[in-house]
């Protein structure tokens, strides 16, 4: 259902024909329904109070979001960071879609290909480049642990 019309807008946009795969790949994906659940509860248990305090010192709305809100938020921006980094990387489909030249593809869809590549699967070559894919969304997870534990802590760090 999606697929299609995507398909459709980063072609619009000059994404492909011009080679910029990368923007195609990554674009697309960096809004979504769970990022909109998390930040609407994070910012719906912040007190208006602290938006009123903020007014009555003299700070108009981008100062509040930038001095009080930003700071206020680096638990869930990590957890949402780490969560859609997780499903882009993970993707399978959308890279065949958008990349068309093979020395361009993705790991995920190389590692597909080193499966089917002969009538015999090469199940070292699979497990080395199952765990050389795993390497990058390791090192994040290490990189954002505290920000996407505590993002779905029910109690802020003082």
């Amino acid at each position: 259902i999606i697929l299609q019309p995507l398909f459709r807008q980063v072609s619009e946009l000059g994404w492909i024909a011009s080679g910029n795969s990368r923007l195609a790949l990554t674009m697309p994906f960096t809004a979504s329904a769970i990022g909109a659940f998390l930040f609407r509860q994070h910012f719906s248990n912040i007190p208006r109070e602290m938006a009123e305090a903020a007014q009555i010192d003299g700070a108009g709305s981008f100062r509040f979001l930038i001095a009080v809100l930003i700071p206020m938020s680096w638990n869930i921006i990590g957890a949402h960071a780490m969560i859609q980094f997780l499903a882009t990387w993970n993707q399978y489909v959308w890279p065949l879609f958008v990349v068309p030249e093979l020395e361009n593809q993705v790991i995920q869809v190389g590692v597909a290909q080193a499966a089917t590549v002969s009538g015999q699967a090469d199940f070292g070559l699979l497990m080395t480049a199952g765990l050389v894919a795993s390497i990058p969304p390791l090192i994040l997870f290490i990189l954002l642990q505290k920000q996407f534990m505590s993002g779905f802590a029910i109690t802020r760090d003082k």
